[in-house]
């Protein structure tokens, strides 16, 4: 895989991703937060959570989750109160009914919430304490520097990065998923942005729209796509030679396509859209999301 910018010469490159199936998340790593991608794992992005004046608990940053999830041993170790209400909880591949418990401060960064009913589930993928979802970050900003394994939320105050970064616009749909416009092999598509996600994901509408033109360059080969719900999606892993995200090209990738439900979920379906995971941000030197300028903010290495 390789990451080339338009206005520079910085070049990132990165051995192909494993293409069956998802690789387990080591709990052992020599990084704390910003846990880049490697020949022998995906990378993933963790924010050290206070809950209730007590922690730190390290949970997943998901910027394709619109609430954060606790696990069912935080829970317990805090002796926090379920509710009666339940909720139903949205992943990649499918639904689950979980119960809420009542939390009086959830503190992350520049990020307080007060008197707030999280989901709970039994574990996370990769054995972390929960997901950070992206509620209240509005006017926030997240740096995740792989490089230095560093991680920050801070309040947005409009800052312009330097001119190592390449700016890329996005628009916030449904108040906090992060979509971008490119192209694939040519094709216009729609990028969903997703630190949540292991794989980068294509739809059917995007596979057929390849299948037509006469881009799909190799045989596919059957995979499995594992959401947070444990529900199992088949799909079929192709390799792509070209995705381009405004002035930033990714090259060599595996995208694993399939007919998969948070596609619908989102209204993305009937037209050509990709999920951008962190097989591919992860090989990145440092990303920003600033949800006040409504932007990302990305260095490659």
């Amino acid at each position: 895989m390789t990451w080339t910018a338009a206005h520079a010469s910085n070049i990132a490159r990165a051995p192909d991703p494993i293409v069956l199936p998802f690789p387990s998340l080591s709990p052992e790593s020599d990084h704390l937060y910003a846990t880049p991608t490697r020949p022998d794992r995906i990378g993933r992005v963790m924010a050290p959570v206070m809950i209730n004046g007590q922690g730190p608990f390290r949970m997943t940053v998901d910027t394709g989750a619109n609430q954060s999830v606790i696990t069912t041993r935080v829970a317990q170790l805090l002796g926090l109160q379920v509710n009666e209400r339940h909720v139903k909880l949205t992943g990649v591949t499918g639904s689950l009914i979980v119960p809420t418990v009542e939390i009086d401060r959830f503190e992350t960064g520049d990020l307080i919430q007060e008197d707030v009913d999280l989901p709970m589930m039994p574990s996370v993928m990769g054995g972390a304490d929960g997901i950070l979802g992206m509620e209240g970050f509005e006017d926030k900003r997240i740096t995740v520097d792989f490089a230095n394994d560093r991680f920050q939320i801070s309040d947005s105050r409009g800052q312009r990065p330097s001119n190592a970064f390449v700016r890329l616009p996005v628009k916030v749909r449904f108040k906090r998923l992060l979509l971008a416009t490119g192209r694939v092999d040519g094709v216009k598509i729609h990028a969903v942005i997703d630190t949540g996600a292991q794989r980068t994901l294509g739809n059917n509408a995007l596979r057929a729209e390849l299948l037509r033109r006469k881009r799909l360059h190799a045989a596919p080969s059957k995979t499995a796509v594992i959401g947070m719900t444990d529900v199992v999606q088949e799909g079929d892993a192709i390799y792509t030679r070209r995705i381009s995200l405004g002035d930033l090209v990714i090259t060599d990738v595996d995208v694993i396509y399939g007919d998969i439900h948070v596609f619908k979920l989102w209204g993305l379906e009937e037209e050509p859209a990709l999920l951008v995971g962190m097989d591919i941000l992860g090989t990145l030197h440092t990303l920003i999301v600033d949800y006040r300028l409504k932007e990302l903010q990305i260095r490659v290495k």
